[in-house]
């Protein structure tokens, strides 16, 4: 029996699962090319197995659809209404896997289910899909920082060498179409003095009247450039690339699949993936992507959805084993919230964060509770 094999047919009871629904204030406001958030609303989904074991799983999609076409309301819906009333009392996790590949799209939803179910199973049989990965995980994980949008070049100045000075091993900032390159102007001699990587992320939010302002960063940093246009605007990747054909593009909101990862390489058009466990559907799909990436010497590295130190432990774990990785999008929890539901905090020491720090790190039922705004349990119905 192979590994995968062997993963598929550990066994999972079922007695029930409780959805609950938070809102973490912020230390403070963040905004991108998709809005702006002051709180991270999240959904999570807690397991119970019939000896009362109990698993954790992040859904990281947001509470509207401006990031993907997931939502808390229906990612809700959908556990209630198509996931939960086809478990039974008992089943293996490949039964849990067939169920969920059922289901088209809704990958953040199934991912969260999964990655429950897989606490689980680790707790009670000490084997994980992580066995997958052959390569010795890092001791040390390489953390960057994401940089929302700036309109106070003062504030942005600040912020910019506040990161330096933590020690973070990447700087990736927030651009738009809209996004003041005056600005960058200014914290340019602050940049190329670090040695710090720099690289951008657009969210998608370029069009095909925006190619001078892409131009900018593409010509001025000569790096990497995060999802610049709308999955669907492949006209405009290609326009970019031959205009610009040494430009280095990152696919972001683009990759929802091994298919995506496909598809892309075979087009000779993929620099690079920041491979997001929730957006591609979980564990077990992330791991296919990065066997994938490993073999064919494609660039990966996890990047982070605001996630609550539930979904931030899972990434880091599953980031320790990119080891050619320059630095991933998961900061430490202080970076952004004034409190978080796990203790202690998931926490960065010159821009790393130890693996075996996360092993302390334990859901607090009192911090749980403080910022459940709404919840439900689901009993098993078989």
């Amino acid at each position: 029996m192979t590994v995968k094999e062997d993963i598929h047919t550990l066994p999972i009871s079922f007695k029930n699962i409780r959805l609950i629904r938070l809102n973490l204030p912020q230390k403070e406001q963040f905004v991108s090319g998709i809005g702006v958030r002051n709180s991270r609303e999240a959904l999570i989904i807690e397991w119970e197995d019939a000896n009362g074991i109990k698993g954790y799983g992040e859904c990281s999609c947001r509470p509207d659809p401006y990031y993907s076409d997931e939502f808390i309301d229906a990612a809700i819906a959908l556990v209630n209404q198509f996931i939960v009333p086809f478990l039974m009392p008992q089943q293996t996790f490949g039964d849990l896997l067939k169920r969920l590949d059922k289901i088209r799209g809704w990958n953040f939803t199934k991912a969260a289910v999964e990655m429950a179910a897989l606490q689980v199973i680790e707790q009670n049989t000490g084997k994980s899909p992580f066995q997958l990965l052959q390569n010795t995980p890092l001791t040390d994980v390489p953390v960057g920082i994401s940089l929302g949008l700036y309109t106070d070049l003062d504030r942005m100045k600040k912020v910019v060498k506040n990161a330096l000075e933590t020690g973070y091993r990447r700087l990736k900032f927030k651009i738009s179409p809209n996004v003041r390159t005056d600005f960058f102007e200014e914290i340019n001699p602050m940049l190329f003095k670090a040695d710090t990587y720099v690289s951008f992320d657009a969210n998608g939010s370029f069009g095909e009247d925006d190619f001078e302002v892409f131009n900018y960063f593409a010509n001025t940093y000569q790096t990497m450039i995060e999802q610049p246009f709308a999955p669907t605007r492949f006209d405009l990747l290609l326009k970019a690339k031959q205009e610009n054909p040494s430009v280095f593009i990152c696919y972001d909101e683009e990759i929802k699949s091994l298919g995506d990862v496909l598809k892309l390489h075979h087009l000779g058009v993929l620099d690079e993936v920041n491979l997001k466990v929730g957006r591609v559907g979980g564990v077990m799909k992330s791991i296919e992507i990065i066997q994938y990436c490993a073999k064919h010497s494609i660039p990966c590295w996890i990047g982070g959805m605001f996630e609550t130190g539930i979904g931030r432990t899972l990434n880091l774990r599953m980031a320790s084993y990119l080891p050619n990785a320059r630095a991933h999008d998961l900061s430490p929890s202080d970076r952004y919230f004034l409190e978080d539901i796990v203790a202690p905090n998931v926490e960065m020491n010159n821009g790393h964060v130890s693996i075996e720090s996360l092993q302390h790190c334990k859901i607090q039922p009192n911090l749980l509770d403080k910022y459940t705004i709404d919840q439900k349990t689901i009993e098993v119905t078989c």
